[in-house]
Order: structure tokens, then sequence, then C-alpha cells
């Protein structure tokens, strides 16, 4: 189901639930978003989405740039070789308490695999006398970083509900172009009703204390 098909049928179901039925499509896919976003987060805590991989989305030619190590905001990177940052900003992860919902970060020739690191496991790993070599990534206000690394380009397999905000990471993507209403509106088939009724139930909520609270509310106000 795209957004503009779920926009619309949370539309038609809530004009007969308040006195003003105009409640913006903006508000009504954000508040969607939001209740997608709890329940996916709630099953990849229990891990019971691992048959729902067609949520999962790969976007290729993620570019890199160069990271500033004296102007990184991250202080345990700052003692890096050197510091990949993701040229644009990812768009909003999902997060459980196993980490964000960007799964796979993979070198374009697929020479690379990068692996999960946060900042206190990268320093630790930095002061010990052996290590192994590998690859790792982390995420942070929406950035990807790569310490000690040249890779110029990735590929991402990612969760996010907004796929519009995905396509315009890439560098290569045909569809930066398309509506942001004409993408699919990423929720399991099991929880898109959940989702739709848990969404009109917030959205009347909210108008009828308005309502209650502007007593000669109309059409106009």
């Amino acid at each position: 189901m795209t957004t503009k098909d779920l926009v619309s049928r949370i539309q038609a179901l809530l004009k007969g639930t308040s006195k003003d039925g105009r409640i913006s499509r903006r508000l009504i896919l954000k508040t969607a978003e939001s209740k997608a976003k709890f329940l996916i987060s709630q099953k990849l805590n229990d891990r019971s989405l691992y048959r729902e991989q067609n949520l999962y989305q790969t976007i290729s030619c993620v570019e890199l740039i160069e990271q500033d190590l004296i102007k990184c905001p991250i202080i345990e990177f700052k003692s890096c070789r050197n510091l990949k940052r993701s040229k644009l900003k990812l768009p909003e992860l999902i997060h459980s308490k196993y980490g964000n919902s960007l799964k796979e970060v993979i070198s374009i020739d697929g020479q690379y695999s990068f692996e999960p690191i946060t900042p206190t496991q990268y320093r630790l790993n930095k002061n010990r006398t052996l290590q192994l070599k590998k690859d790792y990534f982390y995420v942070q206000d929406n950035y990807l970083y790569l310490p000690d690394s040249d890779i110029e380009m990735v590929e991402l397999v990612i969760l996010t509900t907004d796929l519009y905000e995905l396509e315009q990471c890439s560098s290569c993507s045909k569809n930066k172009c398309k509506s942001a209403w004409d993408f699919e509106f990423i929720c399991p088939d099991k929880l898109l009703e959940v989702v739709i009724q848990e969404t009109i139930k917030e959205l009347s909520l909210n108008r009828q204390i308005r309502e209650d609270v502007n007593p000669n509310l109309n059409e106009n106000g």
C-alpha cells in the first residue's frame, strides 16, 4: 500500500468521527509512521520480524566524505587513522535493544562488509595489543561513520519508514523525483490494520479534545 493510499483510507474513516473533518495529510502520515515505528521496534525487540525481509531496502551509491578528525563530534573517533562519513544524512532509523535498523553496510565492489561498533568498543579495541582486522560502522545523528576506512561509496541494507529520504541518499537512484506519496508505506502486513486503527484513535482523540476546549469551533475557526 502506498502512503497516498494509506492516508486516503484513514481520511475516509475519520470523516464520521469529528465535527471538523479537516486533518492534514502530513499529520495523518506522521502519526501513522510513528505508530508503525513503535510496533516495528517491539517486533525487533522480540526478534519476530525475521521472516519479514521485504521490509528491508537495499540502497546503492551512498557517498562518503572525509571527516575532519578535529571537528569530529565523536571523541573516540578522533584517534582514527582517518574517518569517513556519509555525505548526506540517512533517513530516521528504527531502534531496539539490539541496536538500530541499519542491517548491512557493504562496499560497492562487495569486497568489504562492515560490522556495527560503538565508540566505546572502538576505543577498547584500539587499546588491545592484538586485534583482528575488521571494518566497522557507526551511526550518530543519522550520519554513517566508517572509522579507519578509505571507502568512498557503500551499499546499505536498511529498515526505515521514509523511503523518499532513503532514495535521496543514493547518487545513482532513479527515484529521486518520485513523489513521497507514491512510495510504499513500510509496515508488516499483520500490523497494518493495527497502525490504521491506532492512528484513527489518536487523531480522533486529539480532535475531540480540541473541540471540547473550543466549543464554538467551526470550519473557519
